[in-house]
C-alpha cells in the first residue's frame, strides 16, 4: 500500500507542475484569441490535481480508534485505509458488492485478495457483524432442526451455498467456509465424505457436518 500511496503522491506533483505551467502559458497568451481556451484547460488539470491530492491524501489517513468503514458503501479511497487494503482490493470490494451486499465479515472472503488473514486484520474496523446472529451459539451445538439453510431439514448443498450459509454449520468459522469455496471450485464434491478435501476438516468434523449437509450438482 506505502508504494502505491508512493506512486500516487509522484503522479499528483506531476499533474500539478504540468497545471502551473500550462496556467503560466495561459496568462502570457491571454491576449491571443487562438490561445483563449487555454486557461480553462489549466483550470481543468488544477482541478483534476486538487482531487488526486485529496484522494491520496485520504487514502494515506490511518483510521481513528474505534473508526469503523462500512464496505457496502464506502467509496474506494475509504476501503483503501482499512488495514492490508492497496488500491487493486479496494476495487475488488466494490466490485463485488455491487453483486451481491455484504451482510457479515465473512463475505469479504469471496472478494479476490481476500483471504482468512486479511479479514482478521481488517475486522475490527468493519462495519458488519461476524457471523450471523442465528451463528451465536456455543461451540459445538449443534443447529436446530426446522427450516432454514441449517436446519437438518432442509440440509445445506455444500456445492452452491455461500460462506454466510456455511459459517452457520457448528464447527465452521469464515477460514473453514473460506477452504470449502476454493477447494469445490477445484473441483465439486460428490459425496459429503469427500468433504475431508478441504484442510482442516477431518473424518469426526465430517460426522458431526453429515446431518446437516447434502451434496447436489451446483
Amino acid at each position: 500500500m506505502e508504494t502505491e500511496v508512493r506512486a500516487l503522491r509522484r503522479a499528483v506533483l506531476v499533474l500539478l507542475a504540468l497545471s502551473l505551467a500550462r496556467w503560466g502559458v495561459a496568462r502570457r497568451s491571454a491576449a491571443s484569441p487562438g490561445d483563449a481556451a487555454l486557461p480553462t484547460a489549466a483550470a481543468a488539470l488544477a482541478d483534476s490535481s486538487r482531487a488526486l491530492a485529496d484522494d491520496a491524501r485520504r487514502r494515506n489517513s490511518r483510521l481513528r480508534p474505534g473508526e469503523r468503514v462500512d464496505v457496502n458503501t464506502a467509496p474506494e479511497a475509504e476501503l483503501d485505509r482499512l488495514p492490508g487494503v492497496g488500491p487493486a482490493t479496494a476495487a475488488a470490494i466494490v466490485r463485488a458488492r455491487r453483486e451481491a451486499p455484504f451482510r457479515t465479515q465473512a463475505d469479504l472472503l469471496r472478494v479476490r485478495g481476500v483471504g482468512p488473514r486479511l479479514l482478521e486484520r481488517m475486522g475490527p474496523h468493519l462495519a458488519l457483524p461476524r457471523v450471523p446472529a442465528a451463528a451465536r451459539r456455543p461451540r459445538g451445538h449443534a443447529p436446530s432442526p426446522g427450516p432454514g439453510p441449517a436446519g437438518a431439514a432442509a440440509g445445506v448443498n455444500v456445492n452452491s451455498a455461500d460462506s454466510s450459509t456455511l459459517v452457520r454449520l457448528s464447527g465452521i468459522g469464515p477460514a473453514l467456509a473460506h477452504r470449502i469455496l476454493e477447494e469445490r471450485r477445484r473441483r465439486p464434491f460428490v459425496t459429503v465424505d469427500e468433504l475431508v478435501r478441504v484442510p482442516g476438516i477431518g473424518p469426526a468434523t465430517v460426522e458431526k457436518l453429515r446431518p446437516y449437509v447434502r451434496v447436489r450438482a451446483p
